[in-house]
């Protein structure tokens, strides 16, 4: 096998032995591990989606995050897809049952992105909600519409993204086949988009976390899922798939910034809950007065004071009565 994936002295694969020659030959323990994989995944998104549908909200969610997750993502899926073209032509030789182990790294790429897809299209379908209660609190809904405005103007760049390198690639592949240097190059380089992308993706998000110390509907359950499982991945796909470093180094980067981001959100998420019982005891004594409208405003202040460092949207701009 050459270095040009999984092609044959930089030609496609003719005969049924070379065919099985390029293939990757796996244990039912390996083939197990890797369904596990494509599974898990799948369900590491699933909280997400559940969270932004049961509250109607998209909040504390970064556009730029989902934008460039959605570019890596897709990047390594065609990273595999050109790389491993020859393992996919020899699924029509030989068969999906021969093939269909060697394809597990493709299949697990490609169901996660799927899954994560929707959830920038839902971003777009609820964030309108969010900007209504940031106006009704006196948030700062100047920064809020103008980041949705980027949400939807980054959306749009991603939709024509999906399409011209698709596009692109078939051109490839009509012209030149899986193993001459251009098919060979552009696969390779959709490997090293995916990880230069993944080393910026999760900063937005981290940042944004930082800014609203809070988490929003970003799931915890989903980061808890995906930490341990990209580090699944990545020995699956270094040690049982045999895949090339493109196609895995951003799951290395990836795993990092993601374990940054849940320690975030477990701090957050347990400070807030302080922030709130201290809350709970400031208004616990007026709770008792019935009638006292001052006690009411001095109640109202208290938890807006209290709320202000934990939820930075919340924040009214000062007035002065002359």
């Amino acid at each position: 096998m050459s270095s040009f994936g999984f092609c044959v002295n930089g030609s496609s694969p003719d005969t049924s032995t070379e065919y099985n020659d390029i293939l990757v030959h796996m244990n039912g323990l390996s083939i197990a591990l890797g369904v596990g994989l494509i599974i898990g995944g799948v369900i590491s998104t699933l909280p997400q989606h559940y969270k932004i549908l049961k509250s109607k909200s998209a909040s504390g969610l970064s556009y730029l995050w989902l934008f460039l997750g959605n570019v890596n993502q897709f990047s390594a899926c065609v990273n595999a897809f050109m790389l491993k073209y020859p393992q996919i032509d020899a699924c029509t030789k030989l068969g999906f049952m021969k093939c269909g182990p060697s394809m597990l790294a493709l299949i697990q790429l490609v169901a996660l992105w799927m899954f994560t897809f929707p959830i920038y299209i839902l971003y777009i379908i609820f964030t309108p909600n969010d900007l209504k209660r940031i106006n009704a609190t006196g948030g700062d809904i100047v920064w809020a519409r103008r980041e949705y405005r980027f949400g939807k103007i980054f959306f749009g760049l991603l939709i024509i993204f999906l399409m011209v390198i698709p596009a692109t690639m078939a051109g490839l592949l009509y012209q030149y086949g899986p193993c001459k240097h251009p098919s060979y190059i552009f696969g390779y380089t959709m490997g090293i988009v995916s990880t230069i992308v993944t080393f910026i993706q999760w900063s937005p998000q981290i940042y944004k976390t930082w800014r609203q110390k809070s988490g929003g509907t970003l799931s915890i359950t989903m980061l808890w899922i995906q930490g341990p499982g990209t580090v699944i991945t990545i020995y699956f796909l270094v040690f049982v798939s045999q895949e090339s470093v493109s196609t895995w180094l951003s799951y290395v980067s990836a795993a990092l910034q993601i374990f940054i981001l849940l320690i975030m959100l477990i701090y957050y998420k347990h400070k807030n809950r302080d922030n709130q019982e201290i809350v709970t005891i400031v208004n616990e004594p007026n709770d008792l007065i019935d009638e006292d409208p001052s006690a009411s405003s001095a109640s109202f202040t208290n938890y807006i004071a209290a709320h202000e460092d934990s939820q930075p949207l919340l924040k009214k701009k000062q007035v002065t009565y002359g």
